[in-house]
């Protein structure tokens, strides 16, 4: 007999639906409150040394559902810039009065990020991504989710490993064509091919926000690698 077989279309489109749901329980001045801390973030590009990019409003909304949804304890991120990401994710877990541990660096600049919150947020100023994860393997930290805004180079991979990557739930900013976040995929292989799965960045046509996009301009390039360990079929 022919098993069913789920292509990584079909499983990104399913993936992004079901993280809707942690939409749930929001109120619209949960939404505006993300959507002005991120835009009051821009302030902070005086403050570059090497002034890039960050990412678009959509992705931020997309990273604050992704923590909301899966609740991770413990983050790690490579690339902070002005902190949009990073501020996303910390604030997902707050909306579920879970703090979160949240670790991130920035091999370019020295940036003040402002957060009041009860979560614990540390960044590693002029540090790149190998210099982080070689103090977090030294504190004995394994997180349950690293988002991966930054290139990472050979001296990453031995480290990921012992930080536990193959059990953690990967993002991936600019995941189309031969941006960073394909590039990092490919360097990824070799350490989550058995154990991961990905779903590519959000289709518009296949989870707008009709109520938010004003809001939220722009769209997601987040690329997610989740362990098969987190799918589960049910009833419901």
């Amino acid at each position: 007999m022919n098993p069913l077989l789920i292509n990584q279309n079909n499983f990104s489109t399913i993936f992004w639906k079901i993280l809707l749901s942690s939409r749930n329980g929001l109120e619209k001045k949960d939404l505006e409150l993300l959507s002005a801390e991120i835009l009051s973030l821009q302030s902070l590009r005086g403050q570059a040394d090497y002034n890039t990019g960050t990412i678009s409003p959509k992705s931020a909304l997309w990273l604050y559902f992704l923590t909301r949804y899966f609740k991770p304890s413990t983050i790690a991120e490579v690339g902070t810039f002005i902190g949009t990401s990073g501020l996303s994710m910390v604030m997902g877990c707050d909306s579920n009065n879970l703090p979160v541990k949240f670790y991130s660096c920035d091999v370019s600049n020295s940036i003040d990020i402002p957060y009041k919150g009860k979560s614990t947020v540390e960044f590693f100023k002029k540090s790149d991504s190998t210099q982080m994860f070689k103090q977090l393997k030294d504190r004995g930290v394994s997180p349950e989710m690293f988002h991966i805004d930054g290139r990472l180079n050979q001296d990453d991979l031995p480290l990921l490993v012992d930080l536990k990557v193959m059990d953690a739930i990967i993002l991936l900013d600019d995941f189309e064509g031969v941006e960073k976040g394909v590039v990092n995929a490919f360097a990824l292989q070799g350490i989550i091919n058995k154990t991961h799965v990905m779903a590519y960045p959000p289709k518009p046509e296949d989870c707008s926000f009709k109520d938010l996009d004003e809001m939220f301009p722009g769209t997601c390039t987040t690329a997610v690698l989740l362990p098969q360990k987190f799918l589960s079929l049910t009833r419901q």
